[in-house]
């Protein structure tokens, strides 16, 4: 099923399309560096900290290409790159706020994600959106669990500060 993202609107009101926003996003991807580039401390120890702050199987930085997720860091047992159609961060970009999803198996849009049907066998999703060059949204920072929970407003917040702590570095502003 395609997904259309959000901020895709008409030439009429100045906006780029979304196959132009597509293209736009791509490009900041790319002058990030980062897609395929391999391990990172700087990376690694947002995940690794996710992973003890939320007592998840699973925390990962992402990153969207064409046709992939291409997983720049995690914790976890994941492979290295995941097809687009199959990543929750791929619905998590389109949009700015996080994405939580308390059990996947239950949701009409992941219900049937090999995911969740197959190992791994992820119950548990949120996610929020990191912006690279330009703006655009290139990947996410998400915990991911096998099996279903809550996270209420003070685990969104911290989430959302380990995220921006990874837009940082996306970004070459991080601390490193």
């Amino acid at each position: 099923m395609p997904i259309s993202f959000p901020f895709a609107a008409t030439v009429l009101s100045g906006a780029p399309t979304s196959r132009q926003a597509e293209r736009q996003r791509l490009r900041s991807l790319d002058r990030s560096g980062l897609l395929d580039s391999g391990d990172e401390e700087r990376f690694d120890r947002l995940t690794r900290r996710a992973v003890t702050r939320f007592g998840v199987t699973t925390a990962i930085i992402s990153l969207i290409a064409e046709d992939r997720l291409y997983l720049k860091s995690f914790v976890g047992n994941l492979p290295r790159t995941i097809d687009r159609d199959a990543a929750f961060c791929n619905v998590t970009i389109q949009g700015e706020d996080p994405l939580v999803v308390p059990d996947l198996l239950a949701h009409p849009l992941f219900h049937d994600n090999p995911l969740v049907t197959q190992a791994p066998f992820i119950r548990f999703y949120a996610g929020v959106p990191l912006r690279g060059p330009g703006g655009w949204f290139v990947g996410s920072m998400c915990i991911l669990d096998t099996r279903p929970r809550e996270l209420g407003g003070q685990g969104i917040a911290q989430l959302r500060r380990l995220a921006d702590e990874a837009e940082l570095e996306v970004n070459g502003v991080g601390p490193s």
